[in-house]
């Protein structure tokens, strides 16, 4: 057993194809020996199964004919035809033939094995695509033979005058719009060809054939030729009796014939096979005598190939083998011969897929730690240029101040007012942009800002609504409504000329956050603008950082600096959005994080955290 582990992979199959072929001859002799026994049960097995096929395939055409005609029972031309009250023969003839052309005709578009299709009312009127004098004619003799309603039944063969015999089915059916009491039948007429191909397509041994009869037990096909006059025989009949399925057999000059008989409960058809045993079993005694001689062949043919598959095999693991072991060393130029095929040329080529997958993974793993670097750098330069453009405002808010003293005593409240909110609004800016602070320092920021133009401009009316409780744990940063209120002004009121009429601030906290909204009554831009925006807003912040607007659209600088600011502080997904733009005004949402407070027994003051920004 130990010797059989260690083996190798070609010795072990070498020594299992020894295992299972020497007993081979002494299996074929005995194999032969028991297997005519089966022969009989074996040939009427296969008759009996050849026959359901042939049965299943003509029960999936005639379901597909009733999916076919389904949607003309439940058509409205359907019901009103079969109400059958219009006014006079004229509204008859129009509806018959609004029936005929938009509900039949089209069913046997591209339909060759429809001979024709006839709708009767309960009153015995007939539309059809064929003849509406035999449909109103079979009507009354189906109408007593059909018990269920709503089922399409086989009603066996029919035969036209100087015409072809075909195969009927019909249903009778209520109108769905007028009740139970508006009953009528839609009779489809089927041509044999399709029947015939299937059966046809059928062989069972040399002589053997397959039969059809419908439910009325004519024949509806036999391969001799003889039609609907010809019933079944009754020594056929006798053997049968009332069996759904079954076998017998009878003698004839030739020898003894296997018949097999299938009653199809869902068509009514009954479906017959005839062959002689002598073809099946000649065929299957032939198969016995030659199958220990082909056996023996097949044992040294398989020792010959499997030896060379073997060696092929082993050598080609082996090269593989190398190749990974230069790869496991870091040499990821390695790359296997793509000359090969089946399954050891898809190795081949799978491995040389995974070594420049890897080789192409280091390199976006080493360019992504180059852009992280070149961001982090260009966030230091940023701060650094902010930090520069910070100037010593004392010089500017004592100037401001001795202003406004002049302007209390000049009585000149309104001059008052805009040198206190420019000296808050200066206060606010000179202080570090990408310091975080709260939304209800940015909503005294703004209120500051709209109290100036308010001043300006007397048409202008503004709200800032916000509590303080919100706005207080909601986290922002700093100078980010300005930009976008003045954006407002500039290409809503002043590029349009229109007087300022209002701008509204409004605040509504979320599952994902705060959002702010900013609404100015100015016109808008262009759906392709609103459009270029909202993808600027939604790329990836790397993506973002290497963005540079083209000369024609500057004017997107202001926002999408807003928007940075907010995705590299705080993360995906708070930013900007605009939610809406027109010549009625803009929309413009700003998705801002809300602290989390957690309070600890025992701790001196409140802590926060930002919510998960994974969506």
């Amino acid at each position: 057993m130990g010797f059989f582990m260690n083996a190798s992979l070609q010795k072990k199959i070498i020594f299992l194809m020894l295992l299972l072929y020497v007993p081979l001859p002494l299996l074929g002799q005995f194999w032969y020996e028991k297997s005519y026994k089966a022969i009989k049960e074996n040939a009427i097995g296969s008759s009996y199964q050849l026959v359901n096929q042939v049965n299943d395939h003509l029960d999936t055409y005639f379901k597909e004919i009733q999916r076919l005609m389904y949607p003309v029972l439940v058509n409205d031309l359907t019901s009103d035809f079969l109400n059958g009250r219009m006014a006079d023969s004229f509204e008859r003839f129009r509806l018959s033939e609004q029936v005929e052309r938009k509900l039949l005709n089209p069913l046997m578009t591209n339909r060759e094995d429809i001979h024709g299709v006839s709708l009767v009312s309960g009153k015995g009127i007939a539309v059809s695509t064929s003849s509406f004098m035999s449909a109103e004619r079979r009507f009354a003799i189906y109408d007593k033979r059909m018990k269920d309603i709503g089922k399409f039944v086989i009603m066996g063969l029919e035969h036209e005058e100087e015409g072809p015999t075909f195969l009927t089915m019909a249903i009778k059916f209520s109108s769905l719009n007028y009740g139970d009491e508006d009953r009528g039948m839609l009779i489809v007429d089927l041509k044999l060809d399709e029947v015939i191909n299937i059966t046809q397509n059928v062989r069972i041994g040399k002589t053997g054939y397959i039969w059809i009869a419908d439910p009325e037990q004519k024949t509806a096909y036999h391969p001799s030729g003889y039609g609907a006059e010809t019933s079944i025989p009754e020594h056929y009949l006798m053997e049968m009796g009332d069996q759904r399925r079954g076998t017998f057999t009878m003698p004839t000059d030739e020898g003894n014939k296997l018949v097999v008989f299938f009653r199809s409960d869902s068509t009514g058809l009954t479906l017959f096979s005839e062959v002689l045993l002598d073809e099946l079993n000649s065929s299957l005694l032939k198969v016995s005598r030659i199958s220990t001689f082909v056996s023996l062949f097949l044992f040294f043919l398989v020792m010959v190939v499997a030896s060379a598959v073997m060696y092929s095999l082993s050598n080609s693991l082996l090269t593989l083998l190398r190749l990974m072991k230069r790869a496991e060393l870091g040499e990821l130029s390695a790359r296997a011969p793509e000359n090969k095929n089946a399954e050891i040329g898809s190795l081949y080529r799978g491995f040389n897929k995974m070594v420049g997958e890897i080789k192409r993974l280091v390199e976006i793993v080493h360019v992504s730690e180059l852009r992280e670097k070149e961001l982090e750098v260009k966030q230091k330069e940023a701060l650094l240029h902010a930090m520069q453009a910070q100037i010593n405002p004392h010089f500017l808010y004592n100037t401001l101040e001795f202003i406004n003293s002049s302007a209390i005593v000049e009585g000149n409240d309104k001059i008052s007012r805009m040198i206190v909110s420019l000296g808050d609004m200066f206060r606010y800016n000179v202080q570090n942009p990408n310091d975080r602070v709260t939304l209800w320092d940015e909503k005294q920021h703004i209120d500051a800002y709209l109290s100036i133009q308010a001043e300006r401009y007397e048409s202008l009316a503004y709200s800032v609504e916000l509590k303080p409780e919100l706005g207080n744990r909601v986290l922002s940063v700093r100078s980010m409504l300005q930009p976008i209120v003045e954006n407002s002004f500039k290409h809503g009121f002043q590029k349009h000329k229109i007087p300022p009429n209002y701008v509204r601030v409004s605040v509504t906290e979320t599952a994902d956050g705060c959002l702010v909204t900013v609404e100015d009554g100015g016109k808008g831009m262009t759906d392709e603008v609103l459009d270029s925006y909202n993808q600027l807003f939604d790329m990836p912040i790397k993506e973002l950082m290497e963005h540079k607007p083209s000369s024609e659209n500057k004017k997107s600088i202001g926002l999408l600096n807003v928007h940075t600011r907010i995705r590299l502080l705080f993360g995906e997904p708070y930013g900007l959005f605009i939610a809406a733009s027109g010549a009625d005004g803009t929309s413009i949402d700003i998705l801002l994080p809300v602290k989390l407070e957690h309070h600890h027994d025992g701790s001196k003051g409140d802590g926060h955290e930002l919510p998960n920004s994974s969506r």
